[in-house]
């Protein structure tokens, strides 16, 4: 599986590391893990993102390394990189507004991936494993079929990419895959503990104060099996939180006993939707999601949609009620 990679690897002496916009530990984790081991290779490595990194995954990037696009960058970075490898996505518009530039830049491209639906011709080399349970694990595999080593800070940066996408292995893409390679990285430094407390046990008085209001607007229909939650601009500026701040509240509702579904609808500053989908297990999120231009996995999706909020809420809860595992 990793023999173009590698090869991809080997042939360039500069890489461009990027992936979607509003990264979580998986992105963030899987760029820093890539980087360390290009870096340990002798590589050079610039590691841009079109959103900011988010402030509970800060350690991961304990010296600012990770540059926001297009604010913090040089835009003639590309003319300076030999190629670009894009982890945790495969579709443009994940890339936000890096999408425009390296669609159009002539530099080679791999992708190392986890969900369903790529675009076409996203990039020339593709590895795109939809079994897996984290991009995390994939880079991990691929600095093992190279022969690297599983350094402390490659271990620490995986762990987190890990213990995101399983949701500290509670998900149910959680497998035996995901737990002998977290045993690894344990073995090489990685303090589940500490890890923990950093990505999921640092939340702001902004999460504190939007819980409330948010939670507030929960809603259901076809007997508990869907449930969503939104929220609006004013409520954010209210609770002076961000869109960051906001991070776990879906999995509340999906605790509720008999959901099968939750979307939370966030109204963006453009005016558009953001929602995000959240199953557990009897209803395929990513067929909703793609059904409006959206992408992800089974279990955990994402759209962006025209808004205003209730015409958004009334399309996707029309649409969501006549999918298996929701409709009577």
């Amino acid at each position: 599986m990793w023999t173009s990679v590698s090869r991809f690897i080997k042939n360039y002496d500069s890489f461009l590391i990027s992936s979607h916009v509003n990264p979580d530990g998986d992105a963030i984790g899987s760029e820093m893990a890539l980087k360390a081991f290009l870096e340990d290779m002798g590589k050079e490595v610039a590691v841009v993102n079109a959103s900011a990194t988010p402030a509970s995954l800060s350690f991961l990037d304990p010296h600012n390394e990770i540059q926001h696009y297009p604010t913090q960058v040089d835009r003639n970075i590309l003319k300076r990189v030999d190629a670009i490898i894009i982890l945790d996505l495969n579709t443009w518009e994940q890339l936000g507004g890096l999408a425009g530039p390296v669609q159009h830049s002539p530099l080679p491209r791999a992708c190392i991936d986890h969900h369903q639906g790529a675009d076409p011709d996203f990039a020339g080399v593709l590895v795109s494993d939809t079994t897996c349970a984290a991009t995390g694990i994939l880079v991990c595999e691929l600095i093992r079929a190279m022969n690297g080593s599983l350094t402390r800070d490659i271990a620490d940066a995986a762990y987190a990419a890990i213990i995101t996408d399983t949701g500290t292995f509670r998900f149910s893409n959680t497998d035996a895959r995901a737990f002998r390679l977290a045993a690894d990285l344990v073995e090489a430094g990685a303090n589940p503990f500490a890890l923990h407390r950093q990505v999921f046990a640092s939340k702001t008085w902004g999460t504190a104060r939007a819980l409330g209001p948010i939670m507030g607007t929960i809603d259901s229909t076809a007997g508990g099996r869907l449930a969503w939650i939104c929220a609006t601009k004013q409520m954010l500026d209210d609770a002076r939180a961000t869109y960051d701040d906001l991070d776990g509240f879906v999995d509340l509702v999906r605790a509720v006993r008999g959901v099968e579904l939750v979307l939370f609808f966030k109204e963006t500053v453009d005016g558009a939707v953001k929602v995000s989908l959240r199953s557990n297990g009897n209803v395929d999120a990513y067929a909703i999601a793609s059904h409006f231009g959206g992408g992800g996995h089974r279990m955990a999706s994402g759209v962006r949609m025209d808004g205003p909020m209730a015409a958004a809420v009334k399309r996707l809860v029309d649409m969501a009620c006549h999918v298996d595992g929701i409709r009577a």
